[in-house]
């Protein structure tokens, strides 16, 4: 143990503390020197008055309901000295402290970037932060509100690391020294990704791990005070960087959980009186449990003005919406964000409608709402991903704590399980070297040497640049674009930007640019009841992708056309479908959007005509568009849970209160005027009572 790394990792101490815990969750009587001991003093219920002079010495300045722990106020000592890092279980309360830090310290900081992961958790530490410095801080989720804020002094910056790319963020940091970074869920820069070694991953995968290290690499430079977040990381190195930076490892764990192995568990489900989660590997996962299980429970009609915008937004007939009467929720990266919002919202609620959520670690590690309950219905990819799993289970609650439950159904994952195996951290970044199979994009991003054979790939590209485009490498990394794109576009310029039609760009944009195949699966007719073998068709007769950019009115139009073209369809290829549509979603907003930082410096050095490139310009228009609204709006409130019906609704309005800074005081103005709000869904109106809640 060095001087800078503080450890509590004693595994004697660790099963003591279980001992403790499970008498508290009992409703045993403990001593106080036994709770001390063990740093489970928040559970006393003692009135001494040095009991109670001790707890309101260690009372938060969030909510001064909660008394926190002794290591707990040990880590915002170290953080208040210099750089820290923290290792934990979830239930310790790493982002609470960074929260904590930041009240007990508004007078100074001025500039916070929280960099987290996942949308989902964007969107949760957004409406905390909202409710604890709504009234000190401006938030900002995206470039489009940093434009609307960019002079206003006092900002909680909070995105994932994709967004801090954009040429605004870049310019804004370039100019400001950060006062706090706190860089959540450190571990998705571990230069293995966490996978078993026997599993491939995949290049879109290896490009974000570049991608979020980079961005690492580059906050590093530009902040005064650092946080690093993640749970079960027993040693991490800080080589590269050298930053000056104390570890704080802990195995302490606030809440207790019994895991039990029921591989002969019937009822996955639930019931309405617990809150589960369900945890399967990927949605086709999930849709295949669906098939294979064909339950019906009893159903619900709380929430029956949700199920009939769906049924008449969406389709009547999707499988979704059977399973929400039920109380079930289906959430995983291709389920729409305004539904994934409002199953987190109803599933955090003590009387909300759904009590079980089937979901993919998109859930599990995307957001920090605890449950009672979890089933892992799938064996996860390695033990830190099951440990993470189990860690979200169980509430912290001091007054009448109820035990977690984990079901572990399958052998192989109860072969997995060992919760004292934690990992060693290495961070892509901080090691020199190379880690993934983009061997051009991690050497030129993470400043490392390149191989022999990718030196000459990207002499040769930067010679084609230069003569061809006046355009210099070093410009291309300030951009953030991917090597191998950038070199299928440099290879098919002169063809995909003289295209007359903006469908033949689309076409060559997915399978030439960005090599996209696997939404293709539900586009294919064998997929469907009404193929015919004898036509030699293999595809739909439109294309999804084309109609979904260009449609006017969303999904519903191109579920419609769908219907119309193909008028002997079953429900199974309604739902196949509407799952392809979620995927091509996902794609445009994902994939098509790397085009909109080439397009944009290609086009800053005056190389594009709008006569002889137009279809071409006005492809990458759509793309653009399609996420975000030239007021910004659309990403915002996209993000915030709106579906886009409500937008173009609430960007008319909103955008007349200027003078009101923060889009959440902007939506709480926009419920004082009832004609707009009586219009939007029933999503929207729920996001926006809630932020009045919140208030």
């Amino acid at each position: 143990m060095t001087l800078n790394e503080v450890k509590y990792l004693d595994i004697k101490m660790d099963e003591f503390r279980k001992v403790v815990l499970r008498k508290v969750y009992d409703k045993e009587i403990i001593h106080d020197a036994v709770l001390g001991i063990s740093d489970l003093d928040i559970y006393s219920k003692s009135d001494s008055f040095f009991s109670k002079l001790n707890q309101a010495n260690r009372q938060s300045f969030i909510n001064q309901n909660i008394i926190l722990t002794s290591e707990q106020e040990k880590c915002l000592e170290l953080l208040q000295k210099g750089n820290l890092f923290i290792s934990a279980p979830t239930s310790f309360g790493k982002t609470f402290i960074a929260l904590e830090y930041i009240k007990r310290n508004s007078s100074k900081i001025d500039d916070v970037v929280f960099v987290v992961p996942t949308i989902a958790l964007m969107n949760e530490l957004r409406e905390k932060c909202f409710t604890y410095f709504g009234k000190s801080y401006t938030l900002i989720t995206s470039d489009a509100e940093l434009k609307q804020y960019y002079d206003t002094a006092k900002k909680i910056i909070i995105v994932v690391p994709e967004r801090i790319n954009t040429s605004l963020f870049q310019q804004y940091l370039n100019n400001k020294r950060i006062d706090l970074l706190i860089y959540d869920e450190i571990y998705k820069l571990n230069s293995e990704n966490l996978v078993n070694k026997r599993n491939k991953r995949k290049s879109n995968e290896d490009s974000r791990l570049i991608k979020m290290n980079y961005i690492y690499k580059y906050l590093l430079s530009r902040t005064d005070k650092i946080l690093l977040l993640g749970p079960f990381i027993r040693s991490v190195s800080f080589a590269r960087s050298d930053i000056q930076i104390e570890k704080f490892i802990t195995n302490l764990n606030l809440v207790y959980n019994e895991v039990e192995y029921t591989p002969e568990l019937v009822n996955y489900l639930g019931n309405h009186e617990d809150k589960r989660f369900v945890y399967f590997k990927s949605p086709q996962s999930i849709k295949q449990f669906l098939e294979d299980n064909n339950r019906d429970l009893a159903y619900r009609s709380e929430d029956n003005e949700i199920i009939e915008w769906i049924s008449e937004n969406i389709h009547p007939k999707w499988y979704y919406v059977e399973y929400l009467k039920q109380g079930v929720g289906i959430h995983h990266g291709e389920t729409p964000i305004f539904l994934r919002k409002y199953i987190e919202n109803e599933f955090s609620r003590l009387d909300g409608c759904i009590h079980t959520i089937l979901c993919t670690s998109t859930l599990i590690e995307g957001i920090n709402t605890p449950t009672n309950q979890l089933v892992i219905a799938d064996t996860p990819r390695n033990v830190f991903e099951l440990n993470n799993l189990i860690g979200r289970v169980g509430r912290l609650n001091i007054e009448n704590p109820i035990r977690g439950k984990v079901f572990i159904t399958k052998k192989s994952t109860l072969d997995m399980y060992n919760p004292n195996d934690w990992i060693d951290l290495n961070i892509v970044f901080e090691s020199s070297e190379i880690s993934t199979t983009n061997i051009e994009d991690e050497c030129l991003y993470l400043d490392k040497e390149l191989t022999q054979e990718a030196k000459n790939s990207v002499d040769s590209l930067s010679n084609e640049l230069n003569e061809k485009f006046n355009i210099n490498y070093y410009e291309i990394i300030e951009a953030g674009i991917e090597f191998r794109i950038l070199d299928r576009f440099i290879k098919c310029f002169y063809t995909i930007t003289t295209h007359n039609k903006e469908f033949d760009v689309i076409r060559d944009l997915k399978y030439e640019i960005l090599k996209e195949n696997n939404y293709l699966r539900g586009v294919k007719l064998d997929k469907y009841s009404f193929y015919d073998s004898k036509n030699k068709e293999r595809y739909l007769s439109f294309d999804p992708v084309y109609y979904l950019l260009t449609s006017g009115k969303g999904m519903k139009q191109v579920i419609t056309k769908f219907t119309k073209i193909y008028k002997e369809h079953t429900s199974e290829d309604i739902n196949l479908f509407i799952d392809t549509l979620f995927q091509i979603d996902k794609f445009i907003k994902f994939k098509m959007m790397k085009m909109i930082a080439i397009y944009e410096l290609f086009d800053g050095k005056n190389l594009f005509s709008r006569d002889r490139n137009r279809a071409f310009i006005q492809s990458i228009n759509m793309i653009k568009s399609y996420s975000d609204s030239e007021d910004g709006y659309e990403r915002i409130l996209t993000d915030l849970g709106f579906p886009k019906e409500d937008i173009n609704l609430i960007s008319n309005e909103i955008d007349n209160y200027n003078e009101i800074k923060g889009t959440e005081k902007k939506l709480l103005k926009l419920n004082r005027n009832g004609k707009v709000f009586n219009q939007l869904s029933p999503f929207g109106k729920n996001i926006i009572n809630k932020i009045k809640d919140r208030v």
